[in-house]
C-alpha cells in the first residue's frame, strides 16, 4: 500500500509570497502616489493656465507628508523641477521616478529611526484598504456564487 503523502509548504516559500505581495503593493503605492502628483500638476495646468513648469513648482508642496516633507521636497526639486520639458511623457516619468526615490528614501529613514513604518502610515494603510475593496467588489459576485 502507497500512503498519499500531503503536500507542504515550507515557511521559506510562504515568506517569499508574502515579500512578494508587499514588493507589488509598494510598487502600486508608488503609482498611486504619482498618479495624485501628475493630476495635481495638471490640474493646475489646465485650471490655472500656467505653464508646465508653473504648475511643477506649484505642486511642490508636501505638507500632507509630515517630517518628511523636506525628502519629498528634495526629490521633486532635483528630479521634476530642475529637468522641466514640456513632453508630457517624459514629466510623468520624471513624477514617478522622483516619488519613488521620496517614498524609499522615507521608508528607510523610517526604519533607521525606529519609526513607525512606511506601511503603517495612514495614507499607505488607506491606498491597501481602497484597493483590497476594488478587488472584492470586482470579484463579489464570484465569491457569492462560490458560497452558494
Amino acid at each position: 500500500m502507497s500512503e498519499i503523502i500531503g503536500k507542504k509548504r515550507s515557511k521559506k516559500r510562504g515568506k517569499s509570497k508574502n515579500k512578494e505581495f508587499m514588493d507589488a503593493a509598494l510598487d502600486a503605492f508608488i503609482r498611486d502616489q504619482s498618479l495624485k502628483k501628475w493630476n495635481e500638476v495638471e490640474g493646475l495646468r489646465s485650471g490655472a493656465e500656467i505653464d508646465s513648469l508653473e504648475a511643477v513648482k506649484s505642486s511642490s508642496n508636501f505638507f500632507e507628508k509630515g517630517i518628511y516633507g523636506n525628502i519629498w521636497k528634495s526629490w521633486w526639486e532635483n528630479d521634476v523641477i530642475k529637468d522641466n520639458s514640456e513632453n508630457k511623457e517624459h514629466l510623468f516619468a520624471k513624477i514617478e521616478n522622483a516619488v519613488r526615490g521620496a517614498v524609499l528614501e522615507e521608508r528607510e529613514l523610517r526604519i533607521n529611526q525606529s519609526d513607525s513604518l512606511l506601511e503603517d502610515s495612514f495614507e499607505y494603510k488607506e491606498f491597501i484598504a481602497r484597493q483590497m475593496e476594488h478587488l472584492l467588489h470586482e470579484a463579489g459576485g464570484d465569491i457569492e456564487d462560490e458560497i452558494y
